[in-house]
């Protein structure tokens, strides 16, 4: 009769502890991992920037609310909008969460300003990232470290 007992509590533990509980906020995330050369020649490299995203509800992409938002520092124009490639709504497990790895190519790919001086030395940005999921939550801001465009 013990060992029933001791054998039932065992496997009523073992299957608590299997049990996976999502610990990522409902409020999506994003975590710079790579961005280079840090110079680039304009119109010919192709520069990207890999982040990270988690979202605890898993509701990022797949509805024109959810969107990848960027800047250039050298404009004052505020975000512009890029949609979430399609993701397999079969991974979308609001229990689970969701994490992925993005690789974001900016376009158009940068150039200098018009002006001589940025024309003849290169001109020096950054971009500024965050992400909405489709309930309207924004994610914390990444700013990538310093590029170098030349002609």
């Amino acid at each position: 009769m013990k060992v029933r007992a001791f054998a039932f509590l065992l496997t009523t533990a073992l299957c608590f502890s299997a049990c996976n509980k999502n610990t990522v906020s409902n409020i999506p995330s994003i975590l710079l991992v790579s961005f280079g050369p840090g110079i680039m020649q304009a119109n010919v490299d192709v520069d990207s920037i890999i982040f990270n995203i988690a979202d605890g509800d898993a509701d990022l992409g797949n509805n024109a609310s959810s969107q990848i938002y960027w800047k250039d520092s050298r404009y004052d124009t505020g975000f512009t909008a890029t949609p979430f490639p399609a993701i397999d709504q079969s991974i979308e497990i609001a229990k689970k969460g969701l994490t992925a790895v993005c690789t974001f190519y900016p376009v158009p790919q940068p150039t200098p300003r018009p002006d001589s001086l940025h024309q003849l030395l290169g001109d020096t940005l950054t971009y500024e990232f965050y992400i909405k999921d489709r309930a309207g939550n924004s994610s914390n801001h990444i700013i990538t470290s310093k590029l170098i465009v030349r002609l």
